[in-house]
């Protein structure tokens, strides 16, 4: 069912988001506008080239325009960020083995003999492969969120690069800020922080 959501930027008129992929720009030009407001903006990607990118993937993948993908990025944006990629390019990305930053969609994933979780996950640059270690599959609300089409938020993951094979990410539990059911509609994020979790699937640590 389509509705109209509050955004979460604070201000004396509330903002009503979009639904559908054209929230996705509002939401762009929201933050940019917010950053120039605070005096400042913070370089990553801009309203056009965001957009842009929405575009190009939308033609072969709707992940971008569905409502795990759409709750990450309003989430972002109330954490005073917004949704960038940087599988394309991560060499630049990659700070002492580490990816500070990384939201991204589960394409497809299998399990392994270690009893890990191999997937493919994809962000607004494009694919890379991973491992999610199985303590994060043996937990009672993270295993059941892990899914195709869940949408992750994860901080400070290890990056291994071997040279015949390129990147690839190992994520644990340590790493999970979020994760966004791939049945997870887009809510307002105004709301309590119980009402959140059981809205969003989101769990947080």
């Amino acid at each position: 069912m389509s509705q109209q959501n509050t955004h979460p930027f604070g201000d004396d008129n509330s903002v009503r988001i979009i639904p559908g992929p054209a929230g996705i720009l509002q939401l762009a030009q929201l933050r940019k506008t917010s950053e120039i407001k605070e005096g400042g903006h913070n370089g990553e990607m801009s309203t056009q080239e965001y957009v842009r990118k929405i575009n190009e993937e939308a033609s072969e993948d709707d992940h971008f325009t569905r409502g795990p993908w759409l709750s990450a990025v309003q989430y972002l944006a109330a954490e005073g960020s917004i949704a960038t990629g940087c599988f394309g390019e991560l060499k630049t990305f990659i700070k002492n083995g580490k990816v500070e930053k990384v939201m991204a969609v589960i394409k497809s994933y299998t399990p392994n003999m270690l009893g890990d979780l191999t997937v493919t996950l994809k962000d607004l640059s494009g694919m890379i492969s991973g491992t999610i270690h199985y303590k994060v599959l043996n937990d009672e609300v993270y295993g059941k969120a892990i899914s195709v089409g869940a949408v992750l938020i994860l901080r400070n993951v290890l990056v291994f690069s071997p040279k015949s094979s390129g990147h690839y990410l190992n994520i644990t539990l340590k790493n999970i800020v979020k994760i966004f059911h791939m049945d997870t509609s887009v809510v307002n994020l105004g709301s309590s922080a119980s009402t959140s979790r059981e809205s969003y699937w989101a769990v947080e640590v």
